[in-house]
């Protein structure tokens, strides 16, 4: 199969095969990776056996060649095959920055069940739009004092909406779609970067504050709030 330039993972399994064997016959077989040995005499137990390599080069067309030994009466037989591209997380998160989102996770519903492991990691994953999650959202996102952007939208939230006045190099704030409720949330006017602020479709109350209105440069979006109302002219 052709691979593009990466690292990966391979792992076989083979299971003993006692209806040619137990007649008096071996096998035996090396395993090979584009003509690199990968594993030398292999002769399956009666357990059978996993082989593996954990960091393994490889680039365009691959060949996996499994070559019975001398003396071998059978030929090699392997049962099923795994390879998984490795892929570099870029670090990992500082410690209170995973407690924070933790918090967060717990005062979610209906999360996916494979979210585990580092919760920043990696990276190309950390947008949870239309991830159909309900319950509500934890104050301890004001902890989380290097996010840029909040992206919950077309979700099943609810709830207020906690103060992230903390977050001054919030820049993108989408909770659209969802059933937020409660006063419009004042602090977004003392958020210095804000530039995307995305809140139709909830139930908030209150007035939009004029000066939120005026700042420069952001793109407020907030109809579908029945009970919303802007301030006079």
């Amino acid at each position: 199969m052709p691979l593009k330039n990466s690292v990966y993972y391979i792992a076989l399994y083979f299971a003993h095969d006692s209806d040619s064997l137990d007649g008096g016959g071996s096998r035996v077989f090396d395993v090979s990776v584009n003509g690199v040995t990968y594993y030398k005499e292999l002769s399956v137990a009666p357990a059978g056996a996993v082989i593996f390599a954990s960091r393994w080069p490889l680039e365009g067309q691959t060949t996996l060649k499994l070559s019975p030994r001398s003396g071998s009466t059978l030929p090699p037989l392997v049962n099923g095959g795994e390879m998984f591209e490795l892929i570099a997380l870029g670090g990992r998160t500082l410690v209170r920055d995973a407690t924070a989102l933790n918090a967060i996770k717990r005062s979610f519903e209906n999360v996916p069940v494979d979210w585990s492991g580092d919760p920043c990691m990696p990276k190309n994953y950390s947008n949870l739009t239309n991830m159909g999650l309900s319950g509500s959202l934890a104050p301890e996102v004001a902890r989380l004092t290097a996010l840029s952007s909040i992206w919950l939208g077309n979700n099943s939230l609810s709830g207020s909406i906690p103060d992230f006045g903390s977050l001054k190099l919030l820049e993108s704030v989408h909770l659209e779609d969802n059933r937020f409720s409660g006063p419009f949330p004042s602090f977004f006017s003392g958020v210095p970067r804000l530039r995307e602020l995305f809140l139709q479709n909830n139930n908030l109350t209150g007035q939009v504050p004029s000066n939120l209105l005026q700042k420069p440069g952001l793109e407020l979006r907030t109809s579908g709030n029945p009970f919303l109302t802007q301030p006079p002219r």
